[in-house]
């Protein structure tokens, strides 16, 4: 619960950093940041269940996972993906020391795609479209 409260001001951070940082450019013209992508990478860090992030690396991985799809997916070059990698780790390390920095792996990955859709029970009404569960897990 702590370290949710304390990834908050990192997240704010980290956006603040990248956007004095990532000006946009006529060849990078898509390099602006908002107030929306903080909320994506919350909006993303809630879809998953409690159960399957309970320790303390997990979280961590699934913020950097977040934040790295919400922002640096954005980035067009290798220098500017070195850089915001070397910016995360700084930025927790900073806040939280570096202990837990050492705890963010080099690239973390989360996926919602490898269930399979409910089993019909035969109860369902005859338009029902059985999918697949939107649930993220490591």
């Amino acid at each position: 619960q702590d370290l949710t409260k304390e990834l908050v001001f990192c997240t704010r951070k980290l956006w603040q950093l990248t956007k004095v940082k990532m000006l946009p450019t006529p060849a990078k013209f898509h390099y602006v940041f908002n107030l929306r992508d903080l909320s994506r990478i919350w909006e993303g860090m809630l879809h998953i269940d409690s159960e399957n992030i309970n320790t303390k690396p997990l979280i961590l991985s699934l913020w950097k996972h977040e934040c790295t799809r919400v922002i640096a997916d954005r980035f067009t070059n290798a220098d500017d993906k070195k850089w915001f990698d070397r910016t995360i780790t700084r930025v927790i390390t900073e806040e939280l020391g570096e202990e837990e920095g050492a705890l963010i792996p080099e690239e973390p990955y989360f996926v919602d795609f490898l269930r399979d859709p409910p089993e019909a029970t035969g109860d369902e009404p005859d338009d029902v479209e059985l999918e697949a569960p939107k649930i993220y897990e490591p």
